[in-house]
Parts: C-alpha cells; structure tokens; sequence
C-alpha cells in the first residue's frame, strides 16, 4: 500500500473528527480500497492511530473495512 494512500486516508478521518460534536465520542466505519497484501491492515491502523483524536481503531483485511473510535474537545 502506498504512503499516498494511508496519508490520504488519515486526511479523510481528520475531516470527519472535525465535524465531531464537542467532547463527543463517535464510531465510524471506512471502507478501505486498495489492501491486496497481510501487511496492509497494519499500515492502515498506524496510520489512522497518528491522527489526532483516535483512540480505538479495528481493521478488516477481509472486509476491507476500517472501524474508528474517536473524540474531540475541539468546537465544531
């Protein structure tokens, strides 16, 4: 998977954290294109655990889903 890819995607969940209502914690689930390899659903994960407000993330290499739990005190 390309570094272009996982920064992109971690581009998409900090817009989505930004629209996270104050002090809210919210799930979401992303799909995930483009994981063709086991090392995939690492590099995903470690990419969306760097974005700020990320506390639980969960991927799917078989579902090709990424499910993340986040949190913000920023106002929307």
């Amino acid at each position: 998977m390309s570094k272009s890819f996982a920064s992109a995607t971690a581009l998409a969940l900090s817009l989505l954290a930004s629209s996270v209502a104050s002090a809210a914690e919210k799930t979401v689930t992303l799909a995930v294109e483009n994981m063709y390899c086991a090392t995939s659903p690492h590099t995903v994960r470690a990419s969306l655990e760097a974005v700020p407000d990320v506390v639980k993330v969960a991927v799917s290499f078989k579902e090709k889903t990424a499910i993340v739990t986040l949190t913000t005190t920023r106002p929307m």
